[in-house]
């Protein structure tokens, strides 16, 4: 294929998608091929697609379905979908959506310049979820990009009974010490300022490898080594939330205070349905835990309504412990029955009427507690990255929001000069129910 031929990549789903994006473009780029960002002015399109609820797949649909649009016009020649969707239902897909020319699975996406040449056959992207694509390959990030994710671990052990990650993105992998110092070292040099270590549930890195390394240790040696001005953390499993973790956060200032929990539930029954390890006395006490060690540490959790079985009783107990525990942010996700998991087999599945209704009634519930977890914030001073400036507003985050899931730092008439990028501090002077009003 010519070098002239534009290419764009379309990104869905999780940050860990992001990260897959970037290093395919980082190939494309090394390839010495061009890309572009609008899909209506490329000839080549990559959809990279996640399918971890329903919503998630027709969000894919959507998209693939708009690019034969474009197939059909004449615009794109040549349509490629990758990513959780791909991997899963590709065969399906192939049958439904003949004009897909190519798949990649999640753990190929090294093929992305033979698939686009096809040079190896189709059926080479799929052999192994497990495969190490990720060796030596520089990501591009977009201009300007101030805060990037660097994957620590891939993949998951924990066998939820809901869940089809782990048939996805295969076993739980850390990832080697020397591969994430090296893109770390790139990263510093890029000019990042924020970095975010991600995985589905990164608490338990290292106990795989050889290296003698676990997440406080390698948080320590990041925050050493490096001169980041945050390291942040997505996301732990409160299992995994220890003392010595939470003495390595308190003893450097550049490990965010912040901490991203996902329950999925409050009430042990539930839990152990869906085939997590916690009940309702060890979240309490993981809780206390993290707000004695860290008074100003900012929590967050995600939660799934009208899980199988789910009484009304344990719903209304929810929403109690919603109350009691004081999450600084939460997010729900109503229930999704996916094929091939323990759950969608279960008796006693919750109406969709049902799931609605108790899902507005988590976030009337959450609204008011984020309306007083916000106002703790009033009248200190915190270090703001800016990230948005519009007219005479600009727009940021401080160590207690994390990019695109949380609210902002709005500071209006600033009387300063400031760009993304910039760090500031920031005197807090209002609060909304879930955004802070600052002044510097």
């Amino acid at each position: 294929m010519k070098n002239d031929v534009k290419i764009h990549i379309t990104t869905l789903g999780c940050d860990k998608n992001t990260i897959d994006s970037e290093l395919m473009a980082g190939l494309l780029k090394e390839g010495q091929r061009q890309l572009v960002d609008r899909p209506e002015e490329a000839q080549v399109i990559i959809v990279n697609t996640c399918c971890f609820i329903q919503e998630a797949k027709e969000e894919s649909i959507d998209y693939i379905l708009e690019y034969v649009k474009l197939k059909e016009e004449g615009i794109c020649n040549t349509l490629i979908v990758a990513g959780c969707m791909a991997q899963r239902y590709h065969q399906e897909l192939a049958q439904e959506i003949p004009e897909i020319d190519g798949f990649l699975g999640v753990g190929h996406f090294d093929k992305i310049l033979e698939i686009i040449e096809e040079k190896t056959t189709k059926d080479a992207y799929f052999a192994d979820i497990e495969h190490d694509y990720a060796k030596d390959i520089v990501r591009v990030l977009p201009d300007g990009t101030k805060t990037a994710y660097v994957r620590v671990s891939e993949g998951c052990d924990h066998a939820c009974t809901y869940c089809a990650i782990p048939a996805i993105r295969g076993k739980y992998r850390s990832r080697p010490l020397t591969a994430i110092l090296t893109e770390l070292a790139h990263l510093e040099k890029s000019g990042i300022v924020e970095v975010i270590l991600i995985g589905q549930d990164i608490a338990p890195y290292g106990q795989d490898l050889d290296e003698g390394m676990t997440l406080p240790k390698l948080l320590a040696r990041i925050a050493t080594d490096f001169h980041f001005k945050w390291i942040r953390m997505l996301y732990l499993y409160p299992e995994g939330i220890t003392d010595e973790l939470l003495a390595v956060i308190k003893d450097y200032p550049t490990i965010c205070q912040y901490f991203d929990i996902p329950l999925q539930h409050t009430r042990t029954d539930v839990l152990k349905r869906m085939g997590r390890k916690m009940t309702s006395e060890k979240i309490e006490a993981v809780i206390e835990l993290i707000k004695k060690n860290l008074p100003d540490a900012v929590l967050r959790t995600t939660l799934i309504t009208g899980f199988p079985g789910e009484t009304d009783n344990q719903h209304q107990e929810l929403l109690k412990d919603i109350e009691r525990f004081e999450f600084d942010h939460l997010g729900v996700f109503k229930y999704s029955c996916e094929e091939g998991t323990p759950a969608a087999d279960f008796p006693n599945q919750i109406d969709e009427a049902i799931k609605e209704e108790r899902y507005h009634q988590i976030m009337s519930t959450q609204q008011g507690v984020s309306r007083k977890t916000k106002r703790r914030f009033v009248g200190k001073k915190l270090d703001v990255l800016i990230e948005e400036v519009e007219f005479d507003t600009c727009y940021g985050r401080f160590y207690g929001f994390a990019p695109e899931i949380d609210g902002q730092v709005m500071i209006e008439n600033p009387r300063i000069s400031l760009k993304a990028g910039d760090m500031i501090p920031v005197d807090i002077v209002d609060s909304l129910e879930y955004d802070l009003m600052g002044e510097v």
